[in-house]
């Protein structure tokens, strides 16, 4: 596994989907073009678990993208497809593009500076230092994103969706993050949004 092809392929594939969604005015070319993805993933899920050696040969050839270790129901790019269609499908422009944002880069940062400097462990089993520049990344693309026409997000609803976003990620669920971040900070800033 090569971390900075993980994550360069990670930032690219979902930046693409707020990308596509901010400049479309319906939901449901963005969800049609998530489908097209989880389709392919779809396909990748069936050769992994029933041809023997196919995920070997996949991991190979994926220059540092696939890990030979994925032991979960899914690989974290289904797991990932999945949250970002739930997120566009149930929830608003705003709170969907953050919640998507925050995922792919707030997840990048906590990563990176986890591995390479993180030194103090949290209860939770993640580092502190990463859990820090998670939360510091999603704040600064939350204002960002903020200043951006026809995105309409106030601090409250970046702090918390930044808090939520972090916190999520560093409970150890059963679930995989790439499901679980995106879909619960698409909740909260949900349900801030309405108090």
């Amino acid at each position: 596994m090569k971390l900075w092809a993980r994550k360069t392929y990670r930032i690219g594939m979902g930046s693409l989907f707020p990308i596509i969604y901010y400049f479309t005015p319906h939901k449901y070319f963005t969800l049609l073009v998530v489908a097209y993805f989880l389709g392919i993933m779809t396909v990748v899920e069936i050769l992994r678990r029933f041809i023997k050696g196919a995920w070997k040969v996949m991991v190979e050839h994926s220059h540092g993208i696939l890990k030979l270790e994925e032991a979960r129901t899914f690989v974290g790019t289904t797991s990932f497809l999945i949250a970002v269609f739930i997120v566009i499908a149930a929830f608003d422009k705003s709170i969907a593009i953050t919640a998507i944002v925050f995922l792919t880069f707030g997840d990048a940062m906590a990563t990176i500076v986890g591995m390479k400097i993180g030194r103090i462990r949290t209860f939770m089993g993640k580092t502190l230092e990463g859990s820090i520049a998670f939360f510091v990344t999603c704040v600064v693309l939350g204002y960002l994103l903020s200043l951006t026409p026809r995105l309409y997000l106030s601090w409250p609803l970046i702090l918390w969706g930044a808090a939520a976003a972090t916190v999520i990620e560093m409970l150890p669920l059963r679930l995989d993050d790439n499901l679980t971040v995106g879909i619960g900070t698409a909740i909260v800033m949900q349900i801030v949004k309405m108090v």
